[in-house]
C-alpha cells in the first residue's frame, strides 16, 4: 500500500490520503526523538505519524490500534506518541543508536529491517512464532522475509501486488477481453490504437519512481518468478538472456507507444490525468498496484462518470511464464526492540495485530488501514468493504498458498540493486541506456548488496 510515511517512499502517488489502503501499522514507522526512552515492563511505547495528523484522524487511528488491545490487556498501556513526519527513519536510527526509541520498531519493509537487525536492534521472535502459531496464521511468503541469520525479527504490516486496471465500461462496449498472454496483448492493443485509444494509462510525473513498476511487471511477465528467484539466490547474474529480454520487451512497448500514447506524454502525464484518461475511456488499461483502488473510486462511478472499474492478473509475455502470478512485495514490518524493558507486553500487542481479524477488516472498512498478510474468513470482511478490494486480497492470499508468486524490486532486491533501478530506468525507457547496460548495472550493485548481507530473505516461487 501507498503510505506517505515512509521517507523512500517506492509506491506514493499524489493521493495518497484519499487511498483506502494505508497500512495499520506502517503509519507508525520511523517516528520519535531520541530523548524518548524506551517503557517499563508494563507500557508499550510506539511511535506513529498518521497521513492526516488532525484529531479526527488520530483518534481513529487510536480506536482499531490501541483502545481494542487494552480493552482486552488492561494493565498493559499502549503509550502511541504522534510525532513529525519529516526525516522519520533519521530520527528512529538515532534515538536506537542512543540506546532509546520506542518498544516497537517500524521499517518501510525487509531490505529496511536487515541493518536494524545486524546492529543488534530487534529482538528474536521466534519463541513468540512458535507460541502463538505465527506460521499457519501469517501467509508463508510473507513470513519468510523477517528471518535474518535464521532469526524471525520482522513481521510484515501490509502486502502489495501488481495488477491490470481496466476501463470495465469500455470493454464491454468493444466486447473486449483482458489479454491472456502475449499474443492477444498485442493483438488488443493494436486495436486500441487504431480507435485513437491509449492501451495503457501511465505517467511518471507525479513520481518519478512509477517506472519501477513496470521493471518488476516485466521481469516476473518475461523472465518469470523461477529466473528472478535463481538471479536473487546468486544462481544466475542479472545479463541473463531472459532478464535482459524482459527490460528490452519493457522499452519495445514503450516505444510502440503503449504506455500514455509514447515516451514524451509518459513523462509528462501527472495522476490525475492518468486516472482521468482511465475513466474516461481515453486510455484502456493501466499496470499498477493493489494501492490504487482509493484513487480509481475518486474517477470512477462519480456524477459525472459512470463508467465502472475492473481489475485482472497480468497475463504472462512469454513462454513458459504461468498464468496468475502475483508480483508480491511487504510494505512495512514491525519488530520488538531487543533493549525494551516492555518485550513480553510488546510481543503481545504485535501477536494481537496479527489475530484479531474482524478488527482489521472493520478498519478497512473505515478506510483508512489496509489489511495484514494474514490468513481470514470470507466471513471477516464487512459489507461495506469494496469487493474488487476484498477480491484482489483474496486472489494474493490464493496464490500465497499456491505458490504462485512473484518478486518485486523494492522488496526482494537490496538497496542498492533497488537504488540503481530507481535511478536508471528512465535512461533506458528514453533510449540512453541499453537492456543489456542496464542490467549490468543491476548485477554489479546486487553483487555489493549481497556482499554487505543486505539481500532480504527469498520466499518459494511457483512459476
Amino acid at each position: 500500500m501507498k503510505n506517505s510515511t515512509r521517507t523512500a517512499p517506492r509506491r506514493i502517488g499524489a493521493r495518497i490520503a484519499k487511498a483506502a489502503a494505508v497500512a495499520i501499522v506502517a503509519s507508525l514507522a520511523f517516528a520519535g526523538c531520541s530523548s524518548q526512552p524506551t517503557s517499563g515492563p508494563n507500557t508499550v511505547t510506539l511511535w506513529y505519524a498518521p497521513d492526516d495528523p488532525g484529531v479526527k484522524a488520530q483518534k481513529e487511528w487510536a480506536k482499531f490500534n490501541v483502545d481494542p488491545f487494552e480493552k482486552l490487556y488492561p494493565k498493559v498501556t499502549v503509550n502511541a506518541v504522534l510525532v513529525p513526519s519529516q526525516n522519520l527513519e533519521q530520527k528512529q536510527k538515532v534515538a536506537l543508536a542512543a540506546g532509546s526509541g520506542p518498544d516497537i520498531i517500524t521499517s518501510a519493509g525487509s531490505a529496511t529491517a536487515i541493518p536494524y537487525a545486524t546492529a543488534g536492534y530487534l529482538a528474536d521472535l521466534s519463541d513468540a512464532a512458535a507460541a502463538n502459531d505465527w506460521k499457519s496464521r501469517i501467509l508463508p511468503w510473507a513470513l519468510d522475509m523477517g528471518y535474518v541469520d535464521g532469526k524471525l525479527v520482522a513481521l510484515p504490516t501490509s502486502y502489495e501486488t501488481m495488477v491490470v486496471y481496466y476501463n470495465k465500461t469500455l470493454f464491454e462496449k468493444n466486447g473486449w477481453e483482458l489479454p491472456t498472454d502475449r499474443d492477444s496483448l498485442v493483438a488488443l492493443a493494436k486495436t486500441m490504437q487504431a480507435k485513437g485509444i491509449i492501451p495503457f494509462a501511465a505517467g511518471n510525473a507525479s513520481y518519478p519512481g512509477a517506472s519501477e513498476w513496470l521493471v518488476s511487471t516485466y521481469l516476473n511477465q518475461v523472465a518469470g518468478p523461477a529466473k528472478i528467484h535463481a538471479a536473487l539466490s546468486g544462481e544466475v547474474p542479472f545479463t541473463d538472456p531472459s532478464i535482459v529480454a524482459s527490460i528490452q520487451m519493457m522499452k519495445d512497448d514503450f516505444d510502440k507507444g503503449w504506455y500514455a500514447g509514447g515516451v514524451k506524454q509518459y513523462f509528462t502525464t501527472q495522476d490525475p490525468q492518468k486516472y482521468a484518461q482511465l475513466a474516461d475511456g481515453k486510455a484502456a488499461m493501466m499496470v499498477s498496484g493493489s494501492w490504487e483502488v482509493g484513487a480509481l473510486n475518486d474517477d470512477f462511478g462519480t456524477k459525472g462518470n459512470t463508467n465502472e472499474w475492473a481489475w485482472g492478473p497480468l497475463p504472462p509475455l512469454a513462454d513458459g511464464v504461468t498464468s496468475n502470478i502475483h508480483p508480491l512485495s511487504v510494505g512495512g514490518t514491525i519488530s520488538v526492540n531487543a533493549h525494551s524493558k516492555a518485550i513480553k507486553a510488546s510481543t503481545n500487542y504485535v501477536s494481537w495485530l496479527f489475530s484479531d481479524t474482524k478488527n482489521m477488516w472493520a478498519a478497512v472498512e473505515a478506510g483508512s488501514f489496509a489489511p495484514f498478510p494474514i490468513s481470514y474468513s470470507p466471513s471477516d470482511v464487512p459489507s461495506g468493504v469494496d469487493p474488487r478490494y476484498a477480491a484482489q486480497y483474496q486472489a494474493i492470499n490464493d496464490a500465497s498458498v499456491k505458490g504462485n508468486v512473484g518478486y518485486v524490486t523494492w522488496t526482494s532486491f537490496g538497496s542498492k540493486s533497488e537504488a540503481y533501478v530507481l535511478d536508471n530506468v528512465d535512461k533506458v525507457i528514453n533510449g540512453d541506456m541499453s537492456a543489456q547496460a542496464f542490467c549490468a548495472g543491476i548485477d554489479a550493485a546486487f553483487q555489493k548488496d549481497k556482499a554487505a548481507g543486505l539481500v532480504p530473505p527469498l520466499f518459494s516461487t511457483g512459476g
